[in-house]
């Protein structure tokens, strides 16, 4: 590595959470390109492996090099698992499971030459499970596995962990709260009831957590799920 400020691929970076780790890591002095489905220089569809592979040269022609990255990009629907559309099934699956490999598939040799890091984003959903989300947490769980295996894989030149934060007040909510019938506001009550905190996260506490696992701080976390969700599961 030269002495260049350590640059960093983070995707889903028009949502919520997603603008939140691009302030969070460049306030660690990293540069970071932020991908999204649409639009921009760093726009690509993640369940396309060609688009995946595309992203990341894109972004290594731009800046040089890549020690960080950071996949974040999500689908999620919501519904009965008679009444789940096996299209669905498939959009979720394979933009939130196919595309987080297809992305450290092509980012893994870039990253051993800078020593550096994939944080991948599952879900608390991903480790209990979910009624009528199916898909998505089925996906997010893969993302655990994922993590694990590639942490073996990659080791010792490359870091592989996972953050599977709880509810986050995102626009993402949305989804759960058109599924139970209610309001956002209520959605956001109902969660923030059953959280031993009595509150959901705010994006920025779970950046925190990703800028962490990012950084020289973490050097001796591989192969780790970090869970903040408030207390909802405390169980290892």
């Amino acid at each position: 590595m030269n002495d260049a400020a350590p640059v960093a691929l983070v995707t889903g970076a028009a949502g919520g959470l997603g603008r939140a780790i691009v302030a969070a890591l460049e306030t660690d002095r990293m540069s970071v390109a932020g991908g999204t489905h649409h639009g921009g220089a760093f726009a690509a569809d993640l369940s396309d492996p060609g688009q995946a592979r595309d992203l990341i040269e894109r972004v290594v022609a731009r800046y040089g090099r890549l020690d960080v990255l950071v996949v974040n990009h999500a689908a999620m629907t919501m519904a009965p698992i008679d009444e789940h559309p096996v299209d669905d099934w498939w959009r979720v699956v394979d933009t939130n499971l196919s595309g987080a490999f297809y992305l450290a598939q092509a980012a893994a040799p870039h990253l051993a030459r800078a020593a550096g890091a994939i944080v991948f984003i599952s879900s608390e959903w991903g480790v209990t499970g979910w009624p009528e989300a199916s898909a998505y947490a089925a996906s997010k769980a893969g993302i655990i596995g994922l993590t694990k295996a590639l942490a073996l894989e990659l080791a010792p030149d490359v870091r592989v962990n996972a953050v599977a934060p709880g509810i986050i007040d995102t626009p993402q909510l949305e989804v759960d709260a058109a599924a139970a019938g209610l309001s956002l506001e209520e959605m956001k009550a109902t969660y923030a009831a059953e959280t031993p905190l009595r509150r959901i996260a705010t994006p920025g506490e779970i950046a925190a957590t990703v800028s962490f696992l990012a950084s020289p701080g973490a050097s001796f976390y591989t192969g780790q799920v970090l869970r903040p969700n408030g207390g909802v599961t405390t169980a290892s």
